[in-house]
């Protein structure tokens, strides 16, 4: 993974917080940690894990914003993959989409 764009990705979502009484609370997000974690996962536990956190985002709308910037993480790390292929990532995308829009379109 590139560690300069790792690096500005972290900080770019910042560390958002808010005081709520005399509690401190923070929105949770990555760090170098994850990053190390992301490096060291198999091909395929990096797409089943990009494919679950991006559906679960196209369906509901409500994945995080820890888990939007772990999906840009994820997306930084398959890029130094040479054995990932963002073809057959668009495909399967495309292919789950339409098989999710056929069976709404049966209700």
């Amino acid at each position: 993974m590139d560690k300069e764009k790792a690096t500005k990705l972290l900080e770019a979502y910042g560390k958002p917080t808010f005081k709520s009484g005399n509690n401190v609370i923070s929105f949770s997000r990555q760090n170098e940690q994850d990053i190390s974690s992301i490096e060291a996962t198999t091909d395929k536990e990096l797409i089943e894990e990009w494919k679950r956190l991006v559906w679960m985002n196209e369906i509901y709308g409500q994945v995080s914003l820890n888990d939007m910037q772990r999906i840009n993480l994820l997306e930084l790390e398959m890029d130094y993959r040479p054995d990932i292929n963002d073809n057959d990532l668009t495909i399967w995308y495309d292919s789950e989409l339409d098989k999710f829009n056929s069976n709404l379109d049966h209700l």
